[in-house]
């Protein structure tokens, strides 16, 4: 009985340091992907203004599902993109997020669940309200912004966590969207939703001292195991 618990104490031991480093390599990331298609354009210069009607859109960029903020007043949750994740293109043109960022806000990819009895999603630097984050491209009245939330109906998100909500949304269930490149006022550029696919993210490689501290995790795990099993060896010897 004693053999039987150490070798499954052993097999414990083996199995928390793959645990580890797999815990360690992974880092919750998500990816999130939006996609549309340009109904109008009225930008005449600058970088948005070679996208046209009927150009493909895409909206890419990576959250972490560790890293989020509650809203004290609506039932939604802000989760923090990364900035250099962050990828939008409207035919053959390119557009990032607002560099430096401006100070005191964050860029947010916000859920809501049951808000009230309505489900949805939306991009923005505040977590209760969709107004939008600020591009790398000046208009008339400062930074454009992109603009885009979607509503669905209330059974369409069971919690707050993005884990939950990995998936693929279209038109199946949606009740409002809105998706516009704003200029102050206004929205020179108009997009209509296509879908958005939601998924686990392979994330970064991790850097020279992230892979240190992963190596030196599964040494001292191995070290410990190599330790148990010499001690089952020498209690065997010696009852024999």
């Amino acid at each position: 009985m004693k053999d039987r618990r150490q070798k499954t104490t052993l097999w414990c031991t083996a199995c928390l340091v793959g645990s580890s480093i797999a815990a360690q390599a992974t880092a919750g990331i998500v990816d999130v992907a939006v996609r549309g298609v340009v109904e109008s354009n009225q930008v005449t210069s600058g970088g948005l203004a070679p996208a046209l009607p009927n150009d493909p859109v895409l909206l890419t960029f990576q959250i972490d599902s560790s890293i989020f903020t509650d809203s004290v007043t609506f039932p939604t949750r802000g989760y923090p993109i990364d900035p250099s994740s962050f990828t939008m293109t409207l035919g053959s043109a390119t557009v990032a997020l607002a560099s430096p960022f401006p100070a005191g806000q964050t860029p947010y990819f916000v859920l809501r669940d049951n808000d009230p009895a309505v489900d949805g999603f939306w991009v923005a630097t505040s977590i209760d309200f969709p107004i939008g984050v600020p591009l790398d491209e000046t208009g008339g009245f400062g930074d454009f912004e992109n603009n885009y939330s979607v509503t669905y109906g209330g059974s369409t998100l069971a919690s707050l966590d993005i884990l939950s909500a990995l998936g693929f949304y279209d038109f199946t269930g949606l009740t409002v969207f809105n998706w516009t490149i704003d200029d102050g006022p206004f929205n020179p550029i108009i997009i209509d939703f296509e879908d958005m696919t939601i998924s686990r993210g392979a994330g970064p490689v991790p850097t020279l001292p992230e892979w240190g501290m992963i190596a030196m995790t599964a040494i001292m795990a191995l070290m410990g195991v190599f330790a148990l099993r010499r001690r089952m060896v020498l209690n065997n010897v010696t009852r024999v």
